[in-house]
């Protein structure tokens, strides 16, 4: 264990905390954008739905590596490797849907 992260997390359970909140605070700001004219309806949602995925796998990412640098029944090492997974699956997550989006679901009129 290298640090005492105290009781293990739900990693499902703050995934969609994660979501909630970046779904809130986008939709806010581009309801905002949408409002002042500086982006249109679909790109608004778009970039909502985009921020709600990364959200919820930034989250669920963060909780996992948490979990795993505080495992008890594991090396130091084993949990640094585990940890490092966990953020690099993410992150690798993450530009995956920012890529997704950008590139299949944004339509000819967006761009």
């Amino acid at each position: 264990m290298l640090i005492d992260t105290g009781t293990p997390r739900s990693i499902v359970g703050h995934a969609i905390s994660g979501a909630i909140i970046g779904c809130m605070l986008s939709g806010i700001y581009e309801a905002s954008q949408y409002k002042q004219g500086n982006t249109s309806k679909d790109k608004a949602l778009k970039n909502t739905l985009k921020a709600t995925l990364e959200g919820g796998i930034i989250t669920a990412s963060g909780i996992a590596a948490t979990n795993a640098l505080g495992n008890t029944s594991k090396t130091p090492l084993q949990n640094s490797l585990e940890a490092t997974a966990c953020i690099a699956l993410g992150l690798a997550s993450a530009y995956g849907i920012s890529q997704l989006i950008n590139t299949k679901l944004v339509s000819k009129k967006d761009k």
